[in-house]
């Protein structure tokens, strides 16, 4: 079986673990991590231990022609989940003898590279530049303002201009950063709705709380060119089945996806939203003063 048919394909199982997607298909394991496909056919596979003394580790171990191969270890949350999944991989695997020569099982593997998708219109991560540019330009500015106010006949304007600076800092940053967070994530949600595709995601785990209650469902998705996705949110299950729930996500980034139980986290959203335009304004109250003032000195000097 070919790469593009191993992902175009439904997966027959999957186990969301710490970095890791692991999707079981009728011939191979995939392993999906943030930039990279792994396919693992069945005939690498040495051996499977799980789900491990913790109840939550799988280790799998690929073929090699002298001594033990090269060893993968997947940590998942859910111990139900990890302990199925582990045992279909197990039963998944070929009839082996135990003196049958082995093949090296790394060079029967292939790992594709998952490119970033061009999305000027869903940039929610775009805001990186814009702090970086502002922190850049504070700090650029803090001896602009020091330098300006030292001479305005106090011995402690310096020092007062200084004061105010890193007060107007401790409050801009942080409400800048919270402000830009919360407005990507609603252009993003914005964006999704007007033109997002809507599929069905299939529950693959749950993460459970200290008191052993679901706090997180963890869900695959298949976009429309056939690829799988994870998808994770903190609500419940919407269907009638409890075991799927629509996703809508953007045909040139599936891997931004919303699901109807994400608004949950819409509450916490705006809290932070509400959050960083206090800072920011607290922040601007004390800046904007010490600005002009320096804008003033350096005019009239």
């Amino acid at each position: 079986m070919s790469d593009e048919t191993a992902t175009t394909e439904h997966p027959r199982a999957a186990l969301p673990t710490r970095g890791t997607t692991a999707l079981l298909y009728d011939t191979a394991l995939v392993l999906v991590r943030t930039r990279t496909r792994r396919r693992i056919p069945f005939e690498a596979v040495e051996r499977v231990d799980g789900p491990g003394a913790d109840g939550r580790t799988l280790r799998i171990e690929l073929t090699s022609p002298h001594g033990p191969g090269e060893a993968l270890t997947l940590r998942g949350a859910d111990p139900e989940a990890l302990a199925a999944f582990t045992a279909a991989l197990t039963s998944s695997l070929p009839p082996r003898a135990p003196h049958q020569a082995r093949r090296d099982g790394r060079r029967l593997t292939s790992t594709e590279r998952i490119a970033f998708a061009p999305a000027r219109e869903l940039q929610a991560a775009g805001g990186s530049p814009t702090i970086r540019t502002l922190v850049v330009l504070y700090l650029l500015a803090l001896p602009v303002v020091v330098l300006a106010t030292e001479d305005l006949g106090r011995s402690t304007a310096a020092f007062d201009a200084l004061g105010d600076w890193l007060r107007a800092g401790l409050f801009l940053l942080p409400g800048a950063a919270l402000a830009r967070v919360t407005a990507s994530t609603v252009r993003t949600a914005c964006l999704l709705r007007l033109r997002g595709v809507t599929v069905t995601g299939r529950l693959t785990g749950v993460r459970r709380g200290a008191a052993g209650e679901p706090a997180v469902y963890h869900y695959t998705f298949t976009d429309r060119d056939g690829t799988d996705h994870p998808h994770e949110t903190q609500g419940w299950p919407l269907s009638t089945d409890g075991r799927t729930t629509p996703i809508r996500y953007a045909p040139r980034t599936p891997e931004r996806g919303y699901a109807p139980a994400d608004r949950m986290g819409f509450p916490a959203h705006a809290a932070l939203g509400a959050i960083g335009l206090v800072l920011l304004w607290l922040g601007l109250d004390s800046a904007v003063p010490t600005a002009l003032e320096a804008v003033r000195v350096l005019r009239e000097g």
